[in-house]
């Protein structure tokens, strides 16, 4: 305590002596600059609540600035509140980089609450204008149990904060270990998020028919308008072990970019409305789900990722690397103008080989899936264009599936179980042996490559286009009403 306090009263009696002295002239290229406020590292023994949080409020009263962090450990303790510490506006949080931790205390009892550790505001309060950057972060998640230990995030679930966002957020080139979620913003979406406990099914549902507390959810204009701006996360070494290792909810502009992201539950999201998103660049090892674009996302873009279960995972579920989805809530929701360009799904080491699947809920109303394209993409694995859970509420439309590799099937469902139109499947390289199976209606199946096998159209299957394809042997036509032109049979080589 002794530096930090020394710090504040070197600070404080520079300041009264500038204030004695009048205004003095100020170099233009410091302007901007704000102060730093150099904080040692208590060390292992001693809790660093007090600390952190008001070496943090002396720069943001001053406006602005950064705390520097020494090297050394940060050991925090679990509040009565949501939170140990809050970062206020224009704050940097700067490390030595691994030598810098902040951790919760490992001893610390369970409890059933959600919390924050370190939180990127309050419940009601938002924060602007964060930089959080080299350092490391452990929740000791698994050793405490319970609740939710989160990373970096911003929640604002308070009523009166609703309408209020936390904008220009950055969390770069940390280390991030054992939380529910390294680093995210949400609100509350309904009233199954407008409590802090985890709640069962049951009491959601009550809930759900409970006309006053249930909003008609984030799509309404007001909401839009105070989404969550400018939120970036990249360059981090993330091992989370609970759910969504980065989360973007109700977020209008945002990066998940160059991240190491391994042995996470599930991998990057967003979701509830969020717009104007990219996820690039990262590497996802995930144990349940890879890249999640859900809830009412559109807008949103997802380049040269490589997204594949961890290597020693086998399960008998479905594990997709990409999948679109909705939340357990009774909406009617839309997933739109979602572009997939560049990255690499692998999953070979799963039952069944799933790279990409749409789910909608049993909870939710309806979900239409449109403005999608995936181009330029290696899929090793199984590409499912149906919904296994709730095919009844589902429709896809209006979908692109084009100049992609792909090493296992691509699947679809006849019109009478999911609803479908305007799917085009154009110029891929199919490598998987044997044939592939059509059983949608009204599609267009053109320029694809079967190295290994062909195309059949199966019995029910209405009103398709199947054109200049190439294949290794005749296609299939057991469907009704099929446009088949152009195709081209492979002459097999010839044995030297």
């Amino acid at each position: 305590m002794k530096p930090l306090l020394f710090h504040f009263a070197f600070i404080a009696f520079h300041l009264s002596l500038s204030s004695a002295a009048g205004p003095a002239p100020q170099d233009p290229r410091q302007a901007a600059i704000g102060f730093e406020l150099r904080v040692p590292a208590p060390g292992p023994d001693t809790l660093a609540d007090s600390i952190l949080q008001e070496a943090i409020d002396k720069v943001a009263s001053a406006g602005g600035g950064v705390v520097l962090l020494g090297a050394g450990d940060f050991k925090l303790s679990r509040h009565a509140d949501d939170e140990t510490v809050v970062i206020k506006s224009n704050v940097t949080l700067r490390g030595q980089g691994y030598s810098t931790h902040i951790y919760l205390d490992p001893t610390t009892p369970p409890h059933d609450l959600r919390y924050f550790p370190m939180r990127i505001g309050t419940s009601a309060i938002p924060a602007h204008n964060v930089v959080i950057e080299h350092l490391r972060y452990t929740g000791n998640d698994k050793a405490i149990g319970g609740g939710s230990i989160m990373g970096f995030n911003a929640r604002l679930d308070e009523k009166e904060s609703l309408l209020l966002s936390c904008d220009n957020i950055t969390v770069r080139h940390c280390w991030i270990y054992d939380a529910k979620q390294a680093a995210g913003c949400t609100k509350a979406a309904t009233a199954m998020y407008l409590v802090k406990h985890v709640i069962s099914p049951e009491e959601a549902k009550a809930a759900a028919g409970d006309t006053e507390q249930v909003r008609t959810g984030y799509f309404d204009a007001d909401r839009m308008a105070c989404q969550f701006k400018n939120w970036q996360v990249h360059n981090n070494y993330i091992e989370t072990c609970g759910n969504k290792a980065v989360e973007l909810a109700e977020c209008n502009g945002g990066l998940i970019a160059d991240n190491h992201i391994v042995n996470v539950v599930d991998g990057p999201q967003v979701i509830f409305g969020s717009r104007n998103v990219q996820i690039r660049d990262n590497l996802v090892h995930f144990i349940r789900t890879g890249i999640n674009i859900t809830e009412g996302s559109h807008h949103i873009r997802v380049s040269g990722n490589h997204v594949e279960p961890m290597p020693d995972l086998v399960r008998g579920n479905t594990l997709p690397c990409l999948i679109f989805r909705t939340e357990p809530l009774p909406l009617h929701s839309k997933i739109t103008d979602v572009v997939v360009t560049g990255n690499i799904f692998r999953n070979q080491n799963t039952k069944t080989k799933c790279a990409v699947r749409f789910v909608t809920r049993p909870e939710a109303l309806s979900c239409v899936y449109e403005g999608i394209v995936l181009s330029g993409n290696v899929f090793d694995g199984d590409v499912q264009f149906y919904d296994l859970r709730t095919a009844g509420r589902t429709t896809i439309r209006d979908i692109l599936f084009a100049d992609n590799v792909c090493e296992g099937a691509v699947l679809s469902e006849p019109q009478e179980e999911m609803a479908s139109s305007h799917i085009v499947i154009r110029d891929n390289l199919l490598r998987q042996p044997g044939n592939q199976t059509l059983k949608a209606s009204n599609w267009i199946w053109t320029g694809n490559t079967h190295v290994n096998g062909s195309l059949e159209i199966a019995l029910g299957a209405k009103s398709n286009i199947i054109r200049d394809n190439v294949t290794g042997s005749p296609v299939t036509d057991k469907g009704t009403d099929t446009i088949l032109t152009a195709n081209i049979v492979m002459k097999k080589a010839e044995a030297p």
